[in-house]
């Protein structure tokens, strides 16, 4: 077991006390008295600066644990620095009572403190708070959607999924409802505009009042739809003329906040523009930083939490054209929320394409939980952002089953298997939540029961490319109904010969 930092200080506070008490005796008897009201008073003034200034704890604690971390490390063991940790290497083993990620009902507390160093993403003023933070990764089939409840009985909601793989946005409401009785949001983001993050996110703006939206700097324009004008295409070119309409009659002053010149024409992003632009009492906030050294996005009580996200900056706005998946995808803000020296990094559907730049922006930071960006694409999770935010545990919203990227990728997976990640999928274990207590430690609960081997694995670039073939086989025009059958049934079970289920 890991020495205990708290312990530890406190050994060697009381061993110089001791010391000092000595020297002045020999000296002058007289003065004993003196010295130590004087010392007393120091070591009560540290004691309350390490027990209610995370950002002092932290210096303390990575002063004492440091070469424990360095030793564990090298032994290719980082889940075992701190007590109540899951190891998260080829074999996971129970420590004590605490159940593994693949518990039924799954429960894996961490306690400890977080270490953390000066740079953009983090805030030394923040104090120790008496409630929880709690973070809901959402099962909603192959897409993304994250509420936050912050200790201050304020809360979030990030990205809200689609119709994919089944998912019901009727049940996704009826948990809300039951986390959410009052009927109102706080605090709503719209990370891009793919359609797993955005489908259901207007019928939340229509069943909740929303305070304070999130979302891009981009405008709808559903008049550029590839099949709009079409013959055959008629319900489609009225919906886009009907939209357009919608959005024409908004207010002009709102209107007028989105600059960037690139537009989406997709039907849903349309709806969420004109739900969130339509909501009365909701303030609008653009996914834009002036510049590299701004966030203009923070969240916070101004004492215990703070989530500060980074965004595309004006000029990353400027040179982003939204022409391809990849650069849709980029321009998602990655959020670090911090709380008891706790740190959670959020990602969207961040890439290779701004991690690198988001990296050096917030510099070498160690957090705790990531949320991995794209469902675990192979182009994001890349080493320089893992090796900048230095997480322990992972979380991936994903369904391996329900989507042809082929989402979580081996490589990705791989990744963060070499750096002892104790790894959950949404796919696997359902929605995994996230509970930081007033003393800092961390609670994790997941739905569902799994394996460690279907964890760890995902479908490899190579099995990609024969997945693929397999798919444009029973896509393929002009074969029977029975061929087609057959086609599918061989990519069924070839899929499923790779993923282990």
């Amino acid at each position: 077991m890991a020495t205990n930092p708290k312990k530890k200080a406190q050994t060697k506070a009381k061993s110089q006390v001791k010391k000092q008490v000595r020297k002045a005796a020999k000296a002058n008897p007289g003065i004993v008295i003196a010295l130590v009201l004087v010392v007393v008073v120091v070591v009560v003034i540290a004691a309350v600066l390490y027990l209610k200034v995370p950002a002092v704890h932290d210096a303390v604690q990575n002063m004492f644990s440091s070469s424990t971390e360095n030793d564990a490390k090298n032994s290719g063991n980082t889940g075992n620095i701190n007590e109540g940790k899951t190891p998260s290497g080829n074999e996971q083993e129970n420590q004590g009572d605490n159940q593994t990620p693949s518990g039924g009902d799954n429960q894996t507390p961490s306690g400890g403190d977080n270490q953390g160093g000066g740079n953009q993403g983090v805030n030394p003023s923040l104090v120790l708070g008496d409630g929880e933070l709690k973070v809901h990764f959402m099962n909603v089939g192959q897409g993304d959607c994250i509420y936050i409840q912050f200790p201050d009985g304020k809360d979030m909601l990030i990205d809200c999924g689609n119709k994919s793989s089944g998912f019901s946005f009727k049940t996704l409401k009826a948990t809300l409802d039951a986390l959410n009785p009052d009927g109102e949001i706080d605090h709503l983001m719209l990370t891009h505009g793919d359609e797993d993050h955005v489908e259901y996110l207007d019928d939340i703006i229509y069943a909740y009042q929303i305070h304070n939206i999130y979302m891009p700097n981009i405008l709808p324009d559903p008049l550029k739809n590839p099949d709009y004008g079409k013959s055959g295409k008629q319900s489609t070119t009225q919906n886009c003329d009907n939209l357009k309409a919608q959005i024409d009659a908004l207010n002009p002053e709102l209107l007028a906040l989105f600059t960037d010149s690139d537009t989406l024409y997709t039907a849903v992003y349309a709806n969420f523009f004109i739900a969130a632009l339509s909501e009365e009492n909701c303030r609008i906030v653009l996914n834009i930083d002036k510049d590299d050294g701004t966030n203009s996005i923070v969240i916070s009580d101004e004492t215990t939490y703070e989530l500060r996200f980074f965004c595309m900056t004006e000029a990353g706005w400027k040179e982003n054209t939204l022409k391809d998946a990849h650069e849709k995808n980029e321009i998602s803000p990655v959020g670090i929320l911090t709380y008891n020296g706790k740190r959670i990094v959020l990602t969207g559907d961040s890439n290779d394409g701004n991690e690198a730049e988001i990296a050096a922006r917030i510099g070498n930071i160690d957090c705790d939980v990531l949320k991995v960006a794209h469902h675990g694409s192979e182009t994001s999770s890349l080493p320089v952002f893992l090796d900048a935010i230095t997480c322990e545990y992972a979380v991936i919203s994903c369904n391996a089953r329900g989507n042809t990227f082929y989402h979580p990728r081996q490589e990705t997976l791989d990744r963060l298997i070499e750096r002892n990640y104790t790894i959950f999928r949404t796919d696997l274990n359902g929605t995994v939540v996230l509970t930081v207590d007033s003393e800092g430690n961390m609670l994790f609960v997941a739905e569902k029961e799994t394996t460690l081997e279907l964890l760890h694995n995902g479908i490899s670039s190579e099995e990609a490319k024969i997945l693929g073939e397999y798919n444009s086989a029973k896509n393929e025009k002009g074969i029977s109904a029975e061929e087609k059958e057959a086609r599918t049934n061989a990519y069924n079970e070839k899929l499923a010969e790779f993923l282990g289920y």
